[in-house]
Parts: structure tokens; C-alpha cells; sequence
């Protein structure tokens, strides 16, 4: 950073406005734009480069703190050794989804026909889990342009599997649909 600042500093003019700023026009091979000339009042280089620098770190600063305060909720902003760090996890419920995607992994090419590609859900139903796999329908190149099919599966809460749909086509590279 430090040396595009004294890069910068070079090729601007040295001289200084009638406002008390460093001209903005590019300089010459003298250090001065086609406007002024060495009987103007200048600025050194090693006093504009640490002066923007300055003004730099102060914006940067400045936008940083605007940027997380205005986002954060009242909670957010609380000290983290403050916050409850025993919150209890129910372990049976994460060992349950890690059964299903195993399941679902190890099942979804087979009982599809198709090349497993990923599980991008798994939630808990009524009845059971519900979880939507990705399967390459169709290969390509570019890999991008490969047709990949989302499919429902459906499971009971033992995990065996009970029936799945196709719930809709795209290519690998169109997300849009998604976001």
C-alpha cells in the first residue's frame, strides 16, 4: 500500500490549490501538472503520503465500525463472555441426521440410477425425515454444463427409505434459481 501511496505521490502534482489541497492533475517530469511551476507552494511527498494514509485508515476505520453496528442486533453486540456458553445440544437428534445422510449416501445413486452428487437437505417430518439429494443426470463438459436432478427422499425414523421423487432439473452452473 505504501508503495502505490509513493507511486501515486509521483506522478501527482506537488503543487498545492488555493483550498490548501495537493492538485489532482497528473504531474510532469518536473513533479508539477501543465498549471503550476516550481513558484507555487508544494507539498513534500513524505508529508502527502503519510497525510493520506491518515485519512485513509481514519475512512477504513470509520466504515468498518458503521458496517457492523448498523447489522448487529442488541444481543449481538454483547460482550461474548457474557453469553451462556452451556447451551445444551440434543445429541439423539444429530446422531439421528448424520444416520439419515449416511443412509441417504450410501442409497440415493443406487435407488435413483443416476451418479450421487450431494445431499442438500435433510429435515424431520411427521412421519420420519425428509432429505433432497442431487444426482448427475447427465454428464458434460465443461462440468458446468452438466444436468444435475434434485430428488425428494423419503424415510422413516429408522431411516429406511420409503419413496422419492424428482422435484425439478438445472444445470450444475445455473444457481440462480437457488440464491
Amino acid at each position: 500500500m505504501a508503495e502505490a501511496d509513493t507511486q501515486q505521490s509521483a506522478e501527482q502534482c506537488k503543487a498545492l490549490t488555493e483550498d490548501g489541497e495537493r492538485c489532482s492533475r497528473p504531474a510532469r517530469d518536473d513533479g508539477f501538472c501543465y498549471q503550476h511551476d516550481e513558484s507555487d507552494s508544494t507539498v513534500s511527498d513524505s508529508q502527502t503520503a503519510e497525510n493520506e494514509q491518515e485519512q485513509d485508515e481514519q475512512a477504513t476505520d470509520e466504515t468498518r465500525s458503521r458496517d457492523l453496528s448498523a447489522d448487529m442486533t442488541a444481543e449481538e453486540k454483547s460482550d461474548p463472555d457474557d453469553v451462556d456458553a452451556d447451551v445444551e445440544t440434543d445429541h439423539d437428534e444429530i446422531e439421528g441426521v448424520l444416520a439419515v445422510r449416511q443412509r441417504v449416501r450410501s442409497t440415493a445413486g443406487e435407488l435413483i440410477g443416476r451418479e450421487f452428487d450431494a445431499v442438500s437437505e435433510i429435515a424431520p417430518t411427521e412421519d420420519g425425515w425428509r432429505a433432497v439429494v442431487e444426482v448427475v443426470e447427465r454428464r458434460a463438459v465443461p462440468d458446468t454444463q452438466d444436468i444435475i436432478g434434485r430428488y425428494e427422499i423419503e424415510l422413516d425414523d429408522g431411516a429406511t427409505v420409503h419413496g422419492y421423487r424428482r422435484l425439478d432439473r438445472y444445470r450444475r452452473g445455473d444457481t440462480a434459481a437457488f440464491e
